[in-house]
Parts: C-alpha cells; structure tokens; sequence
C-alpha cells in the first residue's frame, strides 16, 4: 500500500513538471475583435485648399476660400465584415480675399482680377458620406485596424460677409458654393479601450468652384474647375 502511493504521488509529479513547460508556451493573442456594430466621431482637422481660379490661360485669381481648420462629427455603421456605412458634417473656419474685376480691354475679352487688399471670414459646411473599408475586417491587430474609402459631398459657406460688400458690382461678388466634393482617404484606428479609439486620416479631396458672372470674358459661358480641399485629421471614435 506504501509502494502504491508512492508511485501514485511520483506520477502527479511528473505531470505536473510536463504541465508547466506546456503553460509557459501560451501565446496571448494580438487580434482584438470589434463587436460594436456603430461609432460616433468628434473630429478635429485642417483642410489645405487651392483658392486659384484660371480665368484665361494667361490669367489666374486667389479667389477661393484658404487652407483652414476644420472641426465635426461623423457618424459610422458597419454593413458587413470589413465595410461601413460613415456620414459626417463639418465647419471650415476659413477665410478668403476680396476681388473686383476690371476689363483689360475695350471689348471685354480680358479681364484683371483687382486686389481689394481686404481679407473676410467665410464659414464652410461640409457634409460628406461614403464607404470605409477596414483592412483587417472587423478586428484590430496589434490594437490597428488601418482604412481607406470613398467620399462624396457637398459644401458651401454659411457664415461670413464682407462688410464692404456693396463697394464691389453685384456680376463680380464672390459666393462658394453649393459645390460638390469628392474624395478618398486612409488611415487607422488605434484601440485603447475595447470601445474607444483614436482615428488619423488622411483624406484626399476635391471640391467645385465657379467664378462669379463679372469675372468671365464676352467669350466665356462660365468659368469653374475642380480644387483641392484635401485634409488631415484626428478623431476620438466610440463604438457603441
């Protein structure tokens, strides 16, 4: 009876010496998965804008609004795996310069932009939507979960006026917008908490600009081309 106890107690021993290398190898995982189907985003940015219109081929004006920041939400609603529905709406705090036109000819078939010298605030609303694409499906690998997509929207300015406004003709007042803008961009989430996470995007935009009637030669129907409006921006995401 001594004998088989002592064999028995041996036994354990060595199963519990097999036992620990064996825990010790345990690799701990690097992939956390999302499970929170929606995430709300307060963002901050800025926007880096091209304000040059081509009038002629010899003629340009930097009538556009400036390189600003940007500030908003954006709303994100996963659809399958990796992609997701995103809307956003953001203010552009920018400003732009003040022009008048004067024709550089006697039939009118040129036109010279006129530095006012003054400088006003034009306040953007810009509201987007689109499709993210989550590299890594719905997971975070090492606590990244890198993107990209595809924007489409639609801005203009709401706030902001030149108080000396009724010194330039009506035909030669500047307006921006309603413009369409459309764009890609990438970036990743970084996951601090199960819920929360840090998003760095970069998004590569483009928006519409026209130049007022007064600006426009005897020859020119319109005068509008596409400009950038590409930004770089940081956002606290809340999965819920």
């Amino acid at each position: 009876m001594t004998r088989l106890s002592r064999t028995a107690l041996a036994a354990l021993a060595v199963l519990a010496l097999a036992a620990r290398p064996a825990a010790a190898q345990t690799i701990p995982s690097h992939i956390r998965y999302i499970d929170p189907s929606q995430g709300l985003e307060p963002f901050v940015g800025y926007v880096f804008t091209d304000p040059n219109l081509t009038l002629t081929d010899s003629t340009s004006v930097d009538i556009g609004p400036r390189s600003a920041p940007i500030f908003g939400l954006r709303y994100t609603l996963r659809v399958s795996g990796p992609l997701s529905l995103r809307a956003s709406a953001g203010y552009i705090a920018s400003k732009r310069e003040v022009f008048f036109a004067e024709n550089a000819s006697a039939d009118s078939t040129q036109i010279r932009p006129i530095d006012t010298g003054r400088r006003v605030s034009t306040g953007i609303l810009l509201v987007e939507t689109g499709f993210l694409f989550h590299l890594t499906g719905p997971r975070a690998v090492h606590n990244l979960a890198p993107f990209i997509g595809v924007n489409a929207g639609y801005a203009r300015a709401i706030s902001g006026k030149d108080p000396q406004e009724s010194d330039i003709p009506a035909q030669e007042r500047y307006e921006f917008g309603p413009s369409f803008a459309l764009g890609v961009s990438g970036g990743t989430d970084l996951f601090l908490t199960r819920r929360v996470a840090l998003r760095l995007e970069l998004d590569g935009r483009l928006w519409h600009e026209s130049a007022p009637a007064g600006f426009r030669s005897v020859s020119q129907s319109k005068i509008d081309e596409w400009n950038n409006a590409s930004s770089a921006q940081i956002g606290a995401v809340v999965h819920f």
